[in-house]
């Protein structure tokens, strides 16, 4: 429903949606307990999987998928080749990691429920800047210290969005905050938290990371979208 809604307002040129594959990742390479925590997807969702699969080809849009690459890494690959192209990208996605990707050009569209319905909140890089506080890129930065529990990504033990929100508010980035670390105008309780954390907070950050540069053969004419479903 909210595919059919955006399409009828945004009636977008090109078109293509990403999923993930059950297959490791680079990120579970780095860290085995990547994604550890998560419990497997109910039965009768996972059922539906493929027929939505199915349905997006029915109506001729592109299902792109690849073992080894997360869907958030798809994602930030095409909003990257579309905005070199010239194009103005939306990215739709529940998944709040997109918001280290708004650009001017690129745009991430997250879909909220509520009681009254649906409603879709919008973020351009300024809108990230007003919101959270912090760039699309610290973004990054502050979840390499507060972590994501979704994720299973640690971050700095003992540092939560808050206290990582306003370090990278005053700091910038993680490599700042290190390089620094003995001179810091910060409570001595979170700088012995931080220099605890630095390996997992160094490793956290590359975890958080979307890869944009993901190895994806497709051509912008693959993803052309003529409303004929």
């Amino acid at each position: 429903s909210v595919l059919l809604r955006l399409l009828e307002q945004d009636k977008p040129e090109y078109l293509a949606v990403a999923f993930d594959c059950s297959a490791p990742t680079f990120r579970h390479e780095k860290y085995s307990e990547y994604k550890g925590n998560r419990k497997p997807m109910d039965p009768e969702l996972r059922q539906q999987v493929p027929m939505i699969q199915e349905l997006l080809e029915a109506m001729n849009i592109p299902v792109i998928k690849r073992e080894g690459i997360e869907g958030d890494d798809i994602l930030g690959t095409l909003s990257r080749v579309g905005e070199k192209a010239g194009m103005e990208v939306t990215i739709v996605s529940g998944d709040r990691d997109t918001l280290q990707l708004p650009t001017d050009k690129i745009k991430v569209s997250i879909p909220r429920t509520k009681k009254t319905g649906t409603i879709i909140e919008n973020y351009y890089s300024k809108d990230v800047m007003d919101v959270i506080g912090v760039t699309p890129i610290e973004f990054i930065d502050v979840k390499a210290l507060m972590g994501d529990s979704s994720d299973n990504i640690p971050g700095v033990k003992g540092i939560g969005e808050k206290t990582a929100t306003e370090l990278i508010k005053s700091y910038r980035t993680i490599d700042k905050i290190y390089s620094g670390i003995e001179t810091l105008d910060i409570k001595d309780s979170v700088k012995a938290k931080l220099i605890d954390g630095k390996a997992d907070a160094e490793m956290s950050y590359k975890l958080a990371t979307i890869d944009k540069n993901a190895p994806i053969e497709l051509c912008a004419e693959g993803c052309i979208f003529t409303g004929d479903y």
